[in-house]
Formats: structure tokens, sequence, C-alpha cells
């Protein structure tokens, strides 16, 4: 008889391995322990879990996140985040024509799932090794398409991938989806033992006119920047300095909350830090940066509108973040996308980025490969115009 009951609960251990994939979509990172979650999400990866719980808990309300699960029997082999929001086209035209575009931005809305999560570096997504990704990505693409006649949504969007993608990229490809240049991502790799020995490894007319903007801050202001672990007391400050940078820019996805800069403290303890300049008591800019191991990334940046080029603050801030991430020992600073070329003049390599998209309309699909070849970096960030030949800028972790 005992042998008779060890042998099923060997049937039963056995059988997950042969049992078949089943798909099922959760609308909220609350359905998935975190344990699963961290079984297939890489261990160095400073976006996970509690970012992605800050992103659900933000009130964001153009977004609805949800997650494609992939199980086996009962163990979940695959988690791919995605979200459906209404696109307006216009976010896509920069420059002089942005501002009348901007006009008809309600009418040129497109429902769309994007595969990936908003605002981070890269897709990120867990699948198991044991899994064969291409059986895989057929039913998860077959799960997600039916979502998308319930929801009459117009097309999915896989963005922001990397070189890390390239069986994904080359899958997508197979599937007949578009492919077009996205803004890259950037990364300084730091080698000095000190930041003066680092702005020696810069080009001379750097050197020269950094020294001169440091210079200059010191003799009009009295700079000094505190790190925090939380926002208690301070986040209306913050986050109207969070706008400013908002509203300077062209370039639009998404707009956060002020919940986002208090949940992230929450979700995310000792892996957030901010970093606040102030001018005597005025805060007058913050870095929020998402540390772990020896990868830093500037995430969000705000500026006081008025003082920002007097006192030459995002150089300032920059400088005083790289100075910081050497004497902590870390390696790798990420300045995020968008104005490249002070980054590019900091010793910023490019990370190209790329996205795939498939229309469900054929005519939409046409359109949309008709016009990829002039949705390009360089015209939706005009920063980006000033950097040359990107291809050899490209990153590569040892």
């Amino acid at each position: 008889m005992l042998g008779i009951i060890l042998s099923a609960i060997l049937v039963l251990i056995m059988q997950p391995t042969n049992t078949p994939l089943t798909f099922s979509i959760a609308d909220s990172l609350r359905n998935i322990p975190q344990e699963e979650w961290d079984k297939l999400f890489e261990k160095d990866l400073i976006e996970s879990y509690g970012y992605q719980k800050t992103l659900e808990e933000s009130g964001l309300q153009e977004f609805s996140f949800k997650y494609l699960l992939a199980r086996r029997s009962y163990s979940i082999s695959a988690i791919i985040p995605f979200f459906i929001t209404e696109f307006p086209l216009t976010t896509l035209i920069d420059g002089a024509m942005h501002k009348i575009a901007d006009k008809f931005k309600d009418c040129s809305r497109l429902k769309l799932i994007f595969i990936g999560s908003i605002t981070t570096e890269e897709l990120y997504f867990g699948i198991s090794k044991e899994e064969d990704f291409g059986l895989l990505m057929d039913g998860a693409l077959e799960k997600i398409s039916r979502l998308c006649k319930e929801e009459k949504v117009a097309g999915i969007v896989f963005y922001n991938l990397s070189w890390r993608h390239k069986a994904l990229a080359e899958y997508l490809k197979e599937k007949g989806y578009i492919e077009m240049e996205s803004l890259p991502g950037t990364i300084i790799e730091i080698q000095a033992p000190s930041i003066e020995k680092y702005i020696d490894t810069l080009s001379k007319n750097t050197r020269k006119d950094l020294k001169k903007k440091l210079k200059r801050s010191s003799a009009q202001a009295e700079l000094t920047t505190v790190i925090r672990e939380d926002i208690d007391g301070i986040v209306d400050e913050i986050f109207k300095l969070y706008m400013n940078n908002f509203d300077d820019s062209s370039v639009h996805f998404e707009v956060l909350t002020p919940e986002f800069f208090r949940r992230i403290f929450q979700n995310m303890p000792g892996q957030v830090k901010l970093f606040v300049t102030y001018d005597k008591k005025k805060i007058v800019a913050f870095n929020l940066c998402l540390i772990k191991g020896n990868f830093c990334i500037d995430k969000f940046i705000g500026l006081d509108s008025e003082l920002a080029l007097k006192y030459h603050l995002y150089f300032t801030t920059l400088y005083h973040n790289l100075d910081w991430c050497i004497k902590n020992g870390i390696r790798f600073y990420q300045p995020g996308a968008t104005d490249y070329h002070p980054k590019m003049r900091f010793g910023a390599k490019l990370i190209p980025l790329f996205v795939y998209s498939k229309a469900f309309n054929p005519m939409l699909n046409y359109f949309v490969k008709t016009i990829a070849r002039f949705i390009q970096p360089k015209n939706l960030d005009t920063s980006y115009k000033l950097i040359c030949d990107p291809e050899k800028k490209i990153f590569r972790q040892d």
C-alpha cells in the first residue's frame, strides 16, 4: 500500500513537465505571489516587482495594467507584463509641428496593448528557461489577441527591446511585426577612482565648459545636496519640480502622480534614494535614483525652471551624482533617455532600443509600415540629431 502511495506521489511530481501550458491574464500584481515573480525575473533587475507594484498603486488613470501568465500544472512558467492605453499618434511628432498636432491629440488616439511596463528602461518579462520560447510566445500572443478582440484594441506593440531581446526580435519579425527604432537609453560606465579623475577622461572642451559652469554656480548660489530615503514633508515641492521638466519636454507618454513618489519608497525599501538639491533652504532640484548592486538608474529629475539655467542645475546635479556613485562603488550610471547632448559629453554611451508593432486592420498595418521609416529618434527628440553614428555606441555588459 505504501509503495502505491509513493508511486502516485512520484507521478504527481513528474507530471508538470508533461502537462500542457495554460494561459491566463491577471488584472493585478496582487494575484501573483512575489516569490513566483522572483523565480522568473533576473535577480539583479532593479525595476522589478516593487517598481511594478508602485505603477499599479499610483492612480495612473490612462493605463490598465495586466499580466499574461503561462502555467504548467500549478507552476508559473512565464509572466509578461503589459498595459492597455489609448495612445495619441501625435506623440510621435516633435518640433514645430508638435504644437499644431497636439490640438488633434484626442481624435488621433488608438487603443493599443503595449507589452512591457511604462517608464522602465527596457522591456522586461520572465520566462522559464525550461520552456520552448517559440511555443510559449505562440500561446501568449493567441491569448492576448483574444483579449484585443474583447477590448476592441487596434494592435499590439512590443516596445523598448534591447540587444538582450534578440530571440524575441527574430520571433516578432517572423510573425509580421514592423520594426521601428525607438529613443535610445544611455549609460555611463565609471572606472575612475575619483570624480576628478573621471572628468579628466572627458574632452578638453567639456572639461573647460564644466569647470566654468561649476564656478559660476558656486558664485551665485549656496547649493547643497541632501540624500534621503523618504519623501516625507516635501512631496508637493518634488512633484512641482517634476512637472516643470514634464512641461518643458515635448516627448510625453505618461505623467506620474504624487502618489507614485510616495509609493516607490514604500515598495522599494533600500533601493530608492532621493538627491535633493537646496539653494539655502529652497529646493531647486531633485534626482530620484534606483540603486541595486553596482547599477544606479537616475530615474526622474526635476529642476526649478527659473533657476535651472542660471545655476546650471543639470550639470551641477549630474556632477554630484557621478561623484556619489564613484564614492559608493557604483560602476554603471544610467541617466535615461532624451536630452542626449549633455549626457554624451559626460561620457554616456547609447543603448539602442526598438519597437515592434502589428495592427489588426490590414490598412492600418500598411499605414504604420509606410510611415515607420519616418518615425525615428531624431524626429522625436531634436537633441538626438547632434549624435553621429549611434551604432558604434552600443553598450554590452560584461
